[in-house]
Protein backbone atom coordinates (compact mmCIF):
# COMPACT_ATOMS: atom_id res chain seq x y z
CA UNK A 1 0.00 0.00 0.00
CA UNK A 2 1.65 3.09 -1.21
CA UNK A 3 0.60 5.40 0.91
CA UNK A 4 1.78 3.70 4.12
CA UNK A 5 4.71 6.43 4.47
CA UNK A 6 6.16 7.79 7.75
CA UNK A 7 3.48 9.47 9.98
CA UNK A 8 0.67 8.69 8.40
CA UNK A 9 -2.06 8.55 10.82
CA UNK A 10 -4.34 5.46 10.45
CA UNK A 11 -7.04 3.37 11.63
CA UNK A 12 -7.40 -0.42 10.62
CA UNK A 13 -9.14 -4.09 12.12
CA UNK A 14 -6.23 -6.92 12.47
CA UNK A 15 -7.81 -10.22 13.64
CA UNK A 16 -11.54 -8.59 14.33
CA UNK A 17 -9.88 -6.07 16.63
CA UNK A 18 -9.70 -1.78 15.22
CA UNK A 19 -6.62 -0.42 16.19
CA UNK A 20 -5.68 3.33 15.74
CA UNK A 21 -1.71 4.78 15.21
CA UNK A 22 1.06 6.47 13.34
CA UNK A 23 2.86 4.34 10.40
CA UNK A 24 6.99 4.33 12.06
CA UNK A 25 7.92 2.31 8.70
CA UNK A 26 6.75 0.28 5.95
CA UNK A 27 9.05 -1.97 3.72
CA UNK A 28 8.80 -5.76 2.10
CA UNK A 29 5.18 -6.01 2.74
CA UNK A 30 5.61 -5.30 6.90
CA UNK A 31 4.07 -2.06 8.65
CA UNK A 32 5.73 -1.02 11.87
CA UNK A 33 2.79 1.24 13.60
CA UNK A 34 3.35 3.03 16.67
CA UNK A 35 -0.51 2.59 18.43
CA UNK A 36 -2.18 4.92 20.13
CA UNK A 37 -1.40 2.66 23.21
CA UNK A 38 2.43 3.75 23.18
CA UNK A 39 2.88 0.10 22.17
CA UNK A 40 5.04 -1.17 18.44
CA UNK A 41 3.10 -3.44 16.30
CA UNK A 42 4.34 -5.06 13.55
CA UNK A 43 2.10 -6.73 10.91
CA UNK A 44 1.79 -7.96 7.42
CA UNK A 45 -0.07 -5.24 5.37
CA UNK A 46 -2.13 -7.38 3.61
CA UNK A 47 -3.38 -8.96 6.93
CA UNK A 48 -5.19 -5.42 7.35
CA UNK A 49 -8.51 -5.04 6.95
CA UNK A 50 -10.65 -2.15 6.82
CA UNK A 51 -7.63 0.48 6.41
CA UNK A 52 -8.71 3.82 6.57
CA UNK A 53 -5.98 7.01 6.51
CA UNK A 54 -6.54 9.74 8.39
CA UNK A 55 -3.74 12.43 7.90
CA UNK A 56 -0.34 12.70 8.51
CA UNK A 57 1.89 13.35 11.77
CA UNK A 58 5.38 13.88 13.03
CA UNK A 59 6.15 10.63 14.73
CA UNK A 60 8.43 12.45 17.46
CA UNK A 61 5.91 14.18 19.29
CA UNK A 62 3.08 13.15 21.42
CA UNK A 63 0.73 16.10 21.27
CA UNK A 64 1.24 19.60 20.41
CA UNK A 65 0.21 22.21 23.16
CA UNK A 66 0.61 25.78 21.98
CA UNK A 67 1.77 28.52 24.27
CA UNK A 68 1.58 31.99 24.12
CA UNK A 69 4.32 33.11 21.59
CA UNK A 70 5.76 36.19 22.96
CA UNK A 71 9.40 34.54 23.21
CA UNK A 72 9.59 37.52 26.00
CA UNK A 73 12.17 36.01 28.46
CA UNK A 74 15.42 34.65 27.24
CA UNK A 75 16.16 31.18 28.05
CA UNK A 76 20.15 29.74 27.59
CA UNK A 77 19.33 25.70 26.82
CA UNK A 78 22.72 22.93 27.03
CA UNK A 79 22.06 19.72 25.33
CA UNK A 80 24.21 17.31 26.64
CA UNK A 81 22.60 14.41 25.76
CA UNK A 82 20.64 11.55 27.65
CA UNK A 83 17.12 9.84 26.90
CA UNK A 84 15.84 13.76 26.96
CA UNK A 85 17.69 14.53 24.15
CA UNK A 86 17.02 10.99 22.49
CA UNK A 87 14.78 8.75 20.13
CA UNK A 88 14.42 5.24 19.53
CA UNK A 89 15.94 3.28 16.88
CA UNK A 90 12.84 1.81 15.66
CA UNK A 91 15.14 -0.92 13.14
CA UNK A 92 17.21 -1.98 16.12
CA UNK A 93 14.87 -0.55 19.54
CA UNK A 94 18.07 1.04 20.84
CA UNK A 95 17.55 4.68 22.58
CA UNK A 96 19.89 6.80 20.47
CA UNK A 97 20.67 10.39 21.13
CA UNK A 98 20.10 12.94 18.75
CA UNK A 99 21.22 16.67 17.98
CA UNK A 100 18.61 18.58 17.30
CA UNK A 101 16.78 18.50 20.97
CA UNK A 102 14.17 21.47 19.05
CA UNK A 103 11.38 18.78 18.15
CA UNK A 104 10.48 19.25 22.28
CA UNK A 105 9.37 23.15 20.92
CA UNK A 106 6.10 21.83 20.02
CA UNK A 107 5.36 19.49 22.97
CA UNK A 108 5.87 22.27 26.12
CA UNK A 109 2.79 24.46 26.63
CA UNK A 110 4.61 27.39 28.15
CA UNK A 111 8.21 26.78 26.11
CA UNK A 112 7.28 29.94 23.41
CA UNK A 113 7.46 32.18 26.00
CA UNK A 114 10.43 32.44 26.06
CA UNK A 115 13.36 32.94 23.66
CA UNK A 116 15.82 30.03 23.24
CA UNK A 117 19.58 30.28 22.88
CA UNK A 118 20.50 26.64 22.05
CA UNK A 119 24.28 25.07 22.55
CA UNK A 120 24.80 21.45 21.64
CA UNK A 121 27.22 19.39 22.84
CA UNK A 122 28.13 15.94 21.24
CA UNK A 123 25.51 14.05 23.03
CA UNK A 124 26.92 11.45 25.02
CA UNK A 125 25.27 8.74 27.24
CA UNK A 126 25.45 10.02 30.96
CA UNK A 127 27.33 6.83 31.36
CA UNK A 128 30.38 8.05 29.56
CA UNK A 129 30.60 11.56 30.61
CA UNK A 130 33.91 12.09 32.97
CA UNK A 131 34.84 14.95 35.40
CA UNK A 132 36.41 17.19 32.06
CA UNK A 133 32.89 16.89 30.98
CA UNK A 134 31.70 18.63 34.21
CA UNK A 135 34.11 21.53 33.68
CA UNK A 136 32.85 21.62 29.88
CA UNK A 137 29.65 21.75 31.13
CA UNK A 138 30.20 24.31 33.78
CA UNK A 139 31.87 26.78 31.29
CA UNK A 140 29.23 26.55 28.21
CA UNK A 141 26.67 26.97 31.28
CA UNK A 142 28.79 29.94 32.32
CA UNK A 143 27.91 31.12 28.60
CA UNK A 144 24.21 30.95 28.38
CA UNK A 145 23.81 31.86 32.13
CA UNK A 146 25.57 35.56 31.09
CA UNK A 147 23.81 35.49 27.90
CA UNK A 148 20.56 34.87 29.35
CA UNK A 149 20.16 35.32 32.98
CA UNK A 150 19.53 31.46 33.42
CA UNK A 151 20.64 28.12 31.75
CA UNK A 152 18.97 25.10 31.53
CA UNK A 153 20.62 21.95 30.75
CA UNK A 154 19.47 18.98 28.96
CA UNK A 155 21.11 15.71 30.98
CA UNK A 156 21.06 11.67 31.21
CA UNK A 157 19.44 10.49 34.58
CA UNK A 158 21.89 8.23 35.65
CA UNK A 159 24.67 10.64 36.41
CA UNK A 160 23.10 13.74 36.87
CA UNK A 161 23.43 14.46 40.48
CA UNK A 162 27.05 14.07 39.87
CA UNK A 163 27.22 16.20 37.21
CA UNK A 164 24.91 19.17 38.61
CA UNK A 165 26.65 18.84 42.42
CA UNK A 166 30.01 19.35 41.02
CA UNK A 167 28.52 22.66 39.29
CA UNK A 168 26.95 23.33 42.33
CA UNK A 169 30.50 23.65 43.99
CA UNK A 170 32.02 24.98 40.73
CA UNK A 171 30.14 28.31 41.08
CA UNK A 172 30.83 29.95 44.14
CA UNK A 173 28.55 32.60 42.64
CA UNK A 174 26.15 32.79 39.84
CA UNK A 175 23.70 35.73 38.22
CA UNK A 176 20.86 33.30 38.00
CA UNK A 177 19.68 29.13 38.04
CA UNK A 178 21.40 26.59 36.42
CA UNK A 179 18.32 23.69 36.41
CA UNK A 180 19.59 20.12 35.23
CA UNK A 181 16.66 18.39 33.45
CA UNK A 182 16.11 15.01 32.37
CA UNK A 183 13.57 11.91 31.22
CA UNK A 184 13.76 8.80 32.14
CA UNK A 185 11.22 8.04 28.89
CA UNK A 186 12.26 9.17 25.53
CA UNK A 187 10.18 11.91 23.90
CA UNK A 188 8.62 9.71 21.04
CA UNK A 189 6.61 7.58 23.99
CA UNK A 190 3.30 9.06 24.72
CA UNK A 191 4.47 8.24 28.53
CA UNK A 192 7.81 10.73 28.24
CA UNK A 193 8.00 13.18 31.11
CA UNK A 194 10.38 15.03 29.23
CA UNK A 195 7.75 17.62 28.41
CA UNK A 196 6.28 18.05 32.41
CA UNK A 197 9.88 18.35 33.43
CA UNK A 198 10.81 21.21 30.68
CA UNK A 199 7.94 22.77 31.65
CA UNK A 200 8.50 23.11 34.93
CA UNK A 201 11.73 23.59 34.82
CA UNK A 202 11.01 26.83 32.52
CA UNK A 203 8.91 27.70 35.27
CA UNK A 204 11.53 27.45 37.98
CA UNK A 205 14.14 29.69 36.15
CA UNK A 206 11.91 32.69 36.52
CA UNK A 207 12.94 32.54 40.02
CA UNK A 208 15.45 35.18 41.29
CA UNK A 209 17.46 31.87 42.51
CA UNK A 210 21.41 31.86 42.37
CA UNK A 211 21.69 27.79 42.59
CA UNK A 212 22.13 24.46 40.81
CA UNK A 213 19.43 22.36 40.97
CA UNK A 214 17.83 19.44 39.13
CA UNK A 215 14.21 19.29 37.79
CA UNK A 216 12.56 16.02 37.81
CA UNK A 217 8.59 14.37 37.81
CA UNK A 218 7.54 14.34 41.67
CA UNK A 219 5.08 11.38 41.38
CA UNK A 220 3.84 8.93 38.63
CA UNK A 221 1.48 11.09 37.00
CA UNK A 222 2.22 13.80 34.74
CA UNK A 223 0.84 16.54 36.86
CA UNK A 224 3.76 17.22 39.34
CA UNK A 225 7.07 18.02 38.98
CA UNK A 226 9.91 18.86 41.76
CA UNK A 227 13.22 21.21 42.12
CA UNK A 228 16.46 19.54 44.05
CA UNK A 229 18.86 21.13 45.55
CA UNK A 230 21.75 19.66 43.43
CA UNK A 231 24.17 18.55 46.20
CA UNK A 232 20.65 16.91 48.36
CA UNK A 233 19.15 14.93 45.09
CA UNK A 234 19.64 10.88 44.32
CA UNK A 235 18.01 8.75 41.55
CA UNK A 236 16.37 5.92 43.63
CA UNK A 237 14.50 3.58 40.67
CA UNK A 238 16.05 2.48 37.62
CA UNK A 239 12.65 3.57 35.11
CA UNK A 240 10.02 5.26 36.70
CA UNK A 241 9.40 8.59 36.35
CA UNK A 242 9.68 9.82 40.08
CA UNK A 243 13.09 8.36 40.51
CA UNK A 244 14.40 11.50 41.52
CA UNK A 245 14.24 12.29 45.66
CA UNK A 246 15.68 14.48 47.58
CA UNK A 247 16.93 12.74 50.31
CA UNK A 248 16.10 13.52 54.26
CA UNK A 249 13.87 16.34 53.51
CA UNK A 250 12.04 17.98 51.13
CA UNK A 251 12.59 19.16 47.79
CA UNK A 252 12.86 23.03 47.11
CA UNK A 253 10.06 23.44 45.14
CA UNK A 254 7.03 21.39 43.68
CA UNK A 255 5.27 22.60 39.75
CA UNK A 256 1.94 21.84 39.56
CA UNK A 257 -1.16 23.24 37.01
CA UNK A 258 1.14 25.39 35.85
CA UNK A 259 2.42 27.08 39.20
CA UNK A 260 6.27 26.84 41.09
CA UNK A 261 5.37 26.62 45.08
CA UNK A 262 8.34 27.52 46.57
CA UNK A 263 8.78 25.28 49.77
CA UNK A 264 12.13 26.82 50.63
CA UNK A 265 13.79 30.03 50.24
CA UNK A 266 16.53 29.24 47.09
CA UNK A 267 20.48 30.89 47.61
CA UNK A 268 19.84 34.04 46.15
CA UNK A 269 21.12 35.54 42.48
CA UNK A 270 25.10 37.31 43.10
CA UNK A 271 25.22 40.03 41.08
CA UNK A 272 28.54 38.07 39.36
CA UNK A 273 29.76 34.95 38.43
CA UNK A 274 32.55 32.97 39.63
CA UNK A 275 33.08 29.62 38.61
CA UNK A 276 35.95 27.51 40.62
CA UNK A 277 36.80 25.80 37.55
CA UNK A 278 39.64 22.66 38.87
CA UNK A 279 38.91 19.54 39.87
CA UNK A 280 41.62 16.84 41.72
CA UNK A 281 40.99 13.85 40.05
CA UNK A 282 42.80 11.15 42.57
CA UNK A 283 39.89 10.81 44.81
CA UNK A 284 38.48 7.28 44.90
CA UNK A 285 34.62 6.41 46.60
CA UNK A 286 34.34 2.20 48.25
CA UNK A 287 31.44 0.52 49.57
CA UNK A 288 32.49 -1.51 52.73
CA UNK A 289 31.29 -4.72 52.81
CA UNK A 290 31.87 -7.88 54.85
CA UNK A 291 34.39 -9.61 52.29
CA UNK A 292 36.58 -6.23 51.52
CA UNK A 293 39.65 -7.37 52.28
CA UNK A 294 42.68 -4.93 53.83
CA UNK A 295 44.75 -5.31 51.17
CA UNK A 296 41.87 -4.50 48.80
CA UNK A 297 41.18 -1.23 50.33
CA UNK A 298 44.65 -0.15 50.49
CA UNK A 299 44.96 -0.44 46.63
CA UNK A 300 42.11 2.23 46.64
CA UNK A 301 43.79 4.70 48.65
CA UNK A 302 47.55 4.18 47.10
CA UNK A 303 47.86 7.00 45.13
CA UNK A 304 44.45 9.09 45.98
CA UNK A 305 44.59 12.60 47.81
CA UNK A 306 41.29 11.79 49.03
CA UNK A 307 38.87 8.73 49.72
CA UNK A 308 35.04 8.55 50.49
CA UNK A 309 34.35 5.47 52.57
CA UNK A 310 30.06 4.21 52.57
CA UNK A 311 30.92 2.87 55.67
CA UNK A 312 27.84 0.21 58.16
CA UNK A 313 25.30 2.66 60.14
CA UNK A 314 26.59 5.45 61.75
CA UNK A 315 30.03 5.49 59.96
CA UNK A 316 32.03 1.99 61.16
CA UNK A 317 34.45 -0.21 59.37
CA UNK A 318 36.02 -3.19 60.58
CA UNK A 319 38.97 -2.99 63.31
CA UNK A 320 40.92 -4.83 60.83
CA UNK A 321 41.24 -1.95 58.56
CA UNK A 322 42.54 0.77 60.96
CA UNK A 323 46.05 0.34 60.01
CA UNK A 324 45.10 0.93 56.49
CA UNK A 325 43.64 3.79 56.72
CA UNK A 326 45.73 5.03 59.35
CA UNK A 327 49.09 4.33 57.02
CA UNK A 328 47.00 6.13 54.24
CA UNK A 329 46.07 8.93 56.55
CA UNK A 330 49.71 9.71 57.99
CA UNK A 331 50.45 9.52 53.91
CA UNK A 332 48.50 12.66 53.53
CA UNK A 333 45.15 10.98 52.21
CA UNK A 334 41.90 12.71 53.64
CA UNK A 335 40.12 9.64 54.23
CA UNK A 336 35.96 10.62 54.79
CA UNK A 337 33.41 8.29 56.11
CA UNK A 338 29.99 8.48 55.56
CA UNK A 339 27.16 6.36 55.65
CA UNK A 340 25.34 3.36 52.89
CA UNK A 341 21.83 3.89 55.02
CA UNK A 342 19.98 6.19 52.86
CA UNK A 343 18.92 8.42 55.02
CA UNK A 344 20.28 9.78 58.54
CA UNK A 345 24.08 11.01 59.11
CA UNK A 346 27.05 9.47 60.28
CA UNK A 347 27.45 10.15 64.03
CA UNK A 348 31.08 8.91 65.34
CA UNK A 349 30.93 9.42 68.37
CA UNK A 350 28.35 7.50 69.77
CA UNK A 351 30.51 3.80 69.46
CA UNK A 352 34.11 3.40 70.38
CA UNK A 353 34.95 2.10 67.19
CA UNK A 354 33.74 5.46 65.62
CA UNK A 355 36.19 7.53 68.23
CA UNK A 356 38.85 5.34 67.38
CA UNK A 357 38.86 5.87 63.74
CA UNK A 358 38.21 9.94 64.20
CA UNK A 359 41.23 9.27 66.22
CA UNK A 360 43.07 7.96 63.29
CA UNK A 361 42.42 11.18 61.37
CA UNK A 362 39.16 9.99 59.68
CA UNK A 363 36.37 12.97 59.06
CA UNK A 364 32.75 12.22 59.56
CA UNK A 365 30.66 13.67 56.57
CA UNK A 366 27.35 13.90 59.00
CA UNK A 367 25.12 14.04 56.55
CA UNK A 368 26.23 14.05 52.76
CA UNK A 369 25.36 12.36 50.73
CA UNK A 370 28.45 9.74 49.40
CA UNK A 371 28.65 11.18 45.90
CA UNK A 372 28.39 14.44 46.98
CA UNK A 373 31.22 13.84 49.61
CA UNK A 374 33.79 13.08 46.95
CA UNK A 375 32.47 15.91 44.18
CA UNK A 376 33.12 18.25 47.18
CA UNK A 377 36.30 16.53 47.94
CA UNK A 378 37.84 16.99 44.24
CA UNK A 379 36.40 20.92 44.58
CA UNK A 380 38.70 21.52 48.00
CA UNK A 381 41.16 20.30 46.53
CA UNK A 382 41.65 21.41 42.88
CA UNK A 383 40.65 24.93 44.27
CA UNK A 384 42.18 25.63 47.88
CA UNK A 385 45.67 25.06 50.09
CA UNK A 386 45.51 21.14 51.18
CA UNK A 387 45.39 22.81 55.31
CA UNK A 388 42.54 24.24 54.76
CA UNK A 389 40.44 20.85 53.55
CA UNK A 390 38.81 19.34 56.99
CA UNK A 391 37.24 23.09 57.69
CA UNK A 392 36.14 23.47 54.46
CA UNK A 393 35.25 20.03 54.00
CA UNK A 394 32.62 20.65 57.66
CA UNK A 395 31.19 23.65 56.42
CA UNK A 396 27.86 23.95 55.02
CA UNK A 397 28.91 25.84 51.23
CA UNK A 398 25.99 25.26 49.37
CA UNK A 399 23.42 22.99 51.48
CA UNK A 400 24.74 19.51 51.07
CA UNK A 401 24.37 19.21 54.70
CA UNK A 402 20.68 18.34 55.46
CA UNK A 403 20.00 20.15 58.70
CA UNK A 404 16.79 18.22 59.37
CA UNK A 405 16.79 14.64 60.26
CA UNK A 406 13.79 13.00 58.26
CA UNK A 407 13.32 10.30 55.78
CA UNK A 408 12.73 12.73 52.66
CA UNK A 409 9.81 13.48 50.57
CA UNK A 410 7.95 14.66 52.92
CA UNK A 411 4.34 16.35 51.30
CA UNK A 412 5.33 19.82 50.74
Amino acid sequence: MKDLVEGTILRFKYKQTQFDGIVISYSNGLVNVKLSSGYNMTIPVDSMGDVELRGTRKIMTTETRKGKPDGGKKVGFLATGGTIASRVDYVTGAVKPVLDPEFLEDSVSNIREFSLDMDLMDPVLSENLTPSDWVEIAHRSLKLLERNGRTIVLHGTDTMSYTASALSFMFQEQTGPILFVGSQRSSDRPSSDAFLNLEAALEFSRAPMGEVGVVMHRNISDHEAALHRAVRVRKMHTSRRDAFRTLGGRPMAVYSSGTARFNETPRPASEGNVLMDKLERKVSMVYFHPSLEPDDLGQILNGRRAAVIMGTGLGHVGSRFYGIIKDAVNSGVKVIMTSQCINGMVDMNVYSTGRELQSIGVIPAGSMLPEVAMVKSMHLLGNYPEEDFTGLFLQNMRGEFNLRDGLGDEPI
